[in-house]
């Protein structure tokens, strides 16, 4: 397994995080953080279990730390599916 998908809220919050980091760092500094991130994602998939499974979650989600976000995701047959990238400061349990 080493291909990753995004859910559809996964990809706003990644173009979200992209604006963010361009109004805030430059669009450099973005970019940086975008390669970054799908290098994760990546990583992620090649190691589908690098990261724990979380008990306090609904189901068998996995939460990976990058820098201020946080990755959650589910290990599929085929893939892993990236459900959300939230800020690491966030009620992200509760949204």
């Amino acid at each position: 397994m080493s291909k990753h998908t995004l859910s559809a809220i996964a990809e706003e919050d990644l173009i979200q995080i992209y604006v963010e980091g361009a109004t805030s760092f430059g669009l450099e500094q973005a970019r940086r953080y975008h390669q970054k991130l799908f290098q994760v994602f990546q990583f992620l998939a090649e190691n589908p279990k690098a990261a724990p499974i979380r008990p306090q979650l609904k189901t068998e989600i996995r939460v990976h730390p990058v820098e201020s976000h946080i990755i959650l995701y589910k290990v599929r047959k085929q893939d892993i599916l990236v459900l959300r990238i939230r800020h690491a400061h966030e009620d992200w349990l509760n949204h």
